[in-house]
């Protein structure tokens, strides 16, 4: 393997110069060759003065860092996304007239978030071309990433739909947007790279590209056994053997968060043909990188040749000093048990839904089992580096364990158990005091870089939770179970009561309702509504993308008796009235039908049941 790049997601956290350097000396020690530096708009240059200076890096920060890491080996590569993923860039009025999605727009999933440039925009590349010629400047590597994954508000805006009325014409919009793209970065010296999911919406757009433009595939699966599709029906392919055939060269694409991913990648694409291997890391935004530096030199010491239980060695000397069996032990079951991000493990979604046949029991108890061993084992690491990165892990899991805590009390109550405010009061302390320490770690790990986001985000956090009690005590549920083997739909699920016959319908919940693990197909949902009245109806409606199956429903105990009235696509509306897991199918199963049919994605599928 030739390439051996490790990415730094700098668009979603910016990090101080020393963090950056510090960073690219692990990886040079890991044996990494290259860094890319996911950028999307995070350098002010000439055509683009918009960022304030806390929020951007000068080209001369850039022109240091690239600087640095010649003299650790490492080449240096930008990636400035060109289509997707432009929230960034949109933000600043002056180009918001780029924006896919205008005002009095929504996306193709309801939002209207400006997110991704307008394909057709007569000026669009005239400011691309010019902000992708300075960025280049400063990098003196041959290669840049020019991003185009998960682009999915396209093709929405009149003027995008008049250039490509129907498929084939988005398609060849896709095509001339890439090749575009790519020859102003071939006639600034640049060799392209792009992330590659987009060629499973628009697959015969593949054989017209360039065969100079390497492929990034990025596969994110604890287990990686085959390239699976990202959104669409989670289709299964053999992306590699396809690329080799067309003439492409390929980057493999593993992730950091999760601990198996990398060697599972590895170990599927032996034999097969690319010539790289980048290691990703995103939206460090409120968690710290230092939790999954592990995993990051794991991946470069198997990138490497080395087998995998000497990777693991390599790696616990070169961070940790030592390779005490109970320390990485600890290790390796917290990082292989998933490092979660961005406080998920406190919201309305994980509080009030669980897999059907239970919490999960084991993994809480791992989690506990692998703080206690790495909080005993912490006096083994001396250096500031090893410890900084141990506590960083032991703090993660630690938020994991609270957030194991809350779910059990909740769950107790909703299954009718007292709801005991001195257990509550525990949980709160408790999660008050991991996000003050949350603060003050920033001020040291992220000094110098605005936006505290655990001091912008403590009270707001502490107030929801304050709030999902609230609803837990004072609030009546609807409780749904549905089955889901495709995590990656995008289905809507609207819930309404009637309390009176051939009354007024009560809105319980409009939302995407999915599983917290995408291995889990059978979950529940507890709605909450308030009334002082029995429920005699409810109405289930789903629209969207892919479907859902419905397996049963109920109010406040109160069980369906008769199936009143179905409308749409429903089949198997009758197995609504059983509880247990067969499943009434709502809307089409496809969701990649439903993607490119907005007929399809906006029809609504109803089912109503009487209550006894």
């Amino acid at each position: 393997m030739q390439y051996k790049w490790a990415q730094l997601d700098l668009a979603r956290q910016n990090e101080n110069l020393s963090f950056i350097k510090q960073f690219m000396k692990v990886m040079a020690d890991a044996g990494y060759n290259g860094i890319l530096l996911y950028l999307e708009d995070r350098i002010r240059t000439a055509s683009y003065p918009y960022p304030k200076d806390e929020d951007c890096y000068t080209p001369e920060q850039m022109v240091e860092i690239v600087q640095y890491a010649s003299t650790l080996g490492l080449e240096v590569v930008p990636c400035v996304e060109v289509l997707s993923h432009a929230e960034r860039f949109l933000r600043h009025p002056e180009l918001q007239k780029f924006a896919e999605v205008q005002p009095g727009m929504t996306g193709r999933f309801g939002g209207t978030k400006q997110k991704d440039f307008c394909p057709t925009h007569p000026e669009l590349f005239d400011f691309l071309s010019k902000y992708l010629s300075e960025v280049a400047a400063i990098f003196p590597s041959q290669f840049f990433h020019a991003g185009l994954d998960e682009c999915w508000d396209y093709c929405l805006c009149e003027r995008c739909k008049k250039t490509a009325p129907d498929y084939a014409g988005e398609q060849q919009l896709f095509v001339d947007h890439v090749l575009k793209t790519h020859a102003i970065l071939k006639h600034l010296g640049k060799r392209m790279l792009m992330w590659s999911d987009m060629f499973e919406f628009y697959p015969n757009a593949l054989p017209l590209m360039p065969r100079d433009i390497i492929m990034v595939d990025w596969q994110y699966q604890s287990d990686v056994r085959f390239y699976l599709q990202h959104l669409l029906d989670c289709t299964v392919e053999k992306r590699l053997k396809l690329n080799a055939e067309l003439g492409f060269e390929t980057f493999l694409g593993p992730v950091d968060m999760i601990f198996s991913n990398p060697r599972s990648y590895l170990e599927y694409a032996k034999g097969q043909q690319f010539i790289g291997c980048l290691t990703t890391s995103w939206e460090k935004t409120d968690t710290f990188l230092y939790r999954t530096l592990p995993t990051f030199v794991y991946a470069g010491y198997l990138m490497n040749g080395q087998p995998e239980n000497q990777a693991f060695q390599s790696m616990m000397l070169q961070l940790f000093g030592t390779d005490d069996a109970i320390l990485g032990s600890a290790i390796r079951l917290a990082l292989t048990n998933e490092i979660w991000r961005h406080f998920e493990a406190f919201s309305a979604s994980k509080l009030f839904s669980r897999d059907f046949r239970g919490l999960p029991y084991a993994r809480h108890e791992a989690d506990f089992a692998a703080k206690t061993m790495l909080q005993e084992r912490l006096h083994l690491v001396v250096s500031p580096l090893g410890r900084t990165i141990l506590n960083d892990l032991i703090d993660t899991i630690n938020e994991k364990c609270v957030s194991h805590k809350m779910v059990h009390f909740f769950h107790s109550v909703l299954d009718g158990h007292p709801a005991e405010f001195s257990t509550y009061a525990q949980l709160r302390t408790a999660l008050a005091s991991h996000l003050c320490k949350l603060q003050s770690k920033w001020n040291v790990l992220r000094n110098g870089i605005a936006h505290n986001v655990f001091a912008e985000k403590k009270q707001m956090l502490l107030d929801q939770f304050d709030a999902n009690y609230q609803t837990l005590i004072s609030s009546k549920f609807v409780k749904i179970r549905l089955c889901l083997p495709d995590g990656y739909g995008v289905e809507h699920i609207r819930v309404n009561l009637q309390f009176k016959k051939d009354g007024p319908w009560q809105l319980v919940k409009d939302a995407v309702l999915k599983q917290l693990d995408l291995n889990v197909a059978v979950f529940e949902h507890f709605l909450p509504y308030q009334s002082d009245s029995k429920p005699v109806a409810v109405k289930i409606e789903a629209y969207g993308l892919g479907g859902a199956g419905i397996c049963y429903v109920e109010a406040d105990g109160t069980q369906p008796t008769t199936l009143l009235h179905t409308d749409g696509l429903v089949q198997n509306a009758e197995h609504l009235l059983d509880n247990d897991l067969t499943f009434a199918w709502f809307g089409p199963q496809s969701t990649r039908k439903a993607y490119f049919d907005s007929s399809l994605s906006s029809a609504v599928s109803t089912a109503v049941l009487a209550l006894q």
